[in-house]
């Protein structure tokens, strides 16, 4: 029962990707903004990982770029304003696929991630489309909704871990609880045992030690004379 309970969390906690279109020889842009704090953030190829953002494409500092691994690889926004959207100039087929932007919080597990798929059609095939509606992470972060979403299972693995490690942690707990209050019942009885036969010990002791007295004869001789 608890294997296929784990299990169910695994598989059940799904999420969407974001699609976004593009055409070959052309420009495409992958939207990601945030707003509070001015952090560092990084973009790469694939679905976002637990840390960083697996295979880097773009670093920033919060301020400007830090790492480019290709040149077609641009943020034109305003990076210190939160806009780091990522523009590929030139795109290929070969550009297709998931790509990560993950903007660090402070704290655990607080980093924004927002993972988009890109698909890019052969040139002709019609113009650069994003997806018209709009979700908002943490009433902070756009991100476009897909028309064609991918299916993701990140969200479960993370809730089934942390479900999974608290069952653990409670079985533990009740468990120890259950052999203390075991071992303490076991030594209440023995301690009650103890005293009895000690009692009766006690006694048989006292009644052989104990002298048998006789009875004092009297004798009550009157003088006659």
């Amino acid at each position: 029962g608890f294997i296929w309970v784990s299990f169910s969390l695994f598989t059940d906690g799904v999420t969407s990707y974001s699609r976004v279109t593009g055409v070959v020889g052309q420009s495409v842009r992958l939207p990601c903004t945030y707003g509070g704090e001015v952090t560092s953030m990084c973009w790469g190829r694939g679905a976002c990982p637990l840390t960083r953002c697996g295979s880097d494409i773009i670093w920033t500092n919060g301020y400007s770029v830090t790492f480019q691994k290709d040149k077609r690889y641009k943020l034109n926004g305003n990076i210190g304003g939160g806009d780091v959207s990522l523009t590929i100039e030139n795109a290929a087929q070969a550009d297709s696929g998931l790509y990560c932007c993950r903007v660090e919080k402070r704290g655990w597990f607080n980093d924004i991630k927002i993972t988009l798929d890109l698909s890019i059609k052969p040139d002709g095939y019609g113009t650069v489309t994003q997806s018209p509606d709009a979700l908002w992470h943490n009433n902070q972060t756009p991100v476009t909704l897909a028309q064609d979403p991918w299916m993701s299972t990140n969200k479960g693995v993370y809730v089934g871990i942390c479900v999974t490690a608290l069952v653990l942690l409670l079985t533990f707990l009740v468990f120890t609880i259950s052999k203390r209050y075991f071992c303490l019942g076991n030594k209440v009885e023995l301690l009650r045992v103890i005293p009895l036969r000690d009692s009766h010990i006690g006694a048989l002791k006292n009644a052989a030690l104990k002298p048998v007295r006789a009875e004092d004869n009297i004798y009550i001789i009157d003088d006659l004379h």
